[in-house]
């Protein structure tokens, strides 16, 4: 009789957005992306680095989101999480999203835009505490391309937290990429 294959999924190292120089992002990553997120306002979004997947693409990323409060925000509001998706470069990403840290979108007008990115990929839903790092539990998410750069659009009725040092803000989104393995 064969032997029968086994599948398991091998996670990798953890792509992080998150202020430049942060060293505790959702309590303990530091950031390898920028997202700069301190003070964002109510209403507004932020767009990060770009991230290059390479050419072996992983299946999926497992996607986590956390936002730091200073101000409770209303419970049930949302701070959502989009991921915008290219093949060949920067250029090509949709959503007026550009591959760098900066303002999203250039005009302001964050709903009209992310429809061309589609439902959040994961959406941090508030409770009413303040002065603390809320997180969102983790979900499984397919990969759409080789290059992948995290976007943010703050819903929260209140801005993230605004630290004295942006780097100490927490706020941030971890990606692990997730590849299925066969073995026997």
């Amino acid at each position: 009789m064969a032997d029968l294959a086994t599948f398991y999924k091998r996670i990798g190292t953890a792509i992080v957005w998150g202020e430049a120089s942060a060293t505790a992002i959702l309590g303990s990553y530091t950031t390898t992306k920028t997202l700069s997120l301190d003070a964002l306002a109510d209403g507004s979004g932020r767009m990060g680095a770009q991230h290059d997947l390479g050419t072996d693409l992983p299946e999926y990323l497992l996607v986590m989101a956390g936002v730091e409060t200073g101000t409770a925000p209303t419970a049930g509001l949302t701070c959502d999480f989009f991921l915008a998706w290219s093949m060949t470069s920067a250029a090509a990403f949709p959503a007026g999203v550009t591959g760098s840290d900066g303002a999203w979108p250039a005009d302001g007008n964050e709903d009209e835009w992310k429809l061309q990115l589609g439902a959040p990929v994961i959406s941090l839903v508030a409770t009413n505490d303040g002065t603390t790092v809320e997180v969102q539990n983790a979900v499984l998410v397919p990969v759409k391309g080789r290059y992948v750069a995290a976007v943010c659009d703050n819903n929260l009725g209140i801005a993230l937290r605004d630290e004295t040092t942006a780097s100490d803000n927490s706020s941030g989104l971890v990606a692990w990429p997730v590849s299925i393995v066969a073995t026997g």
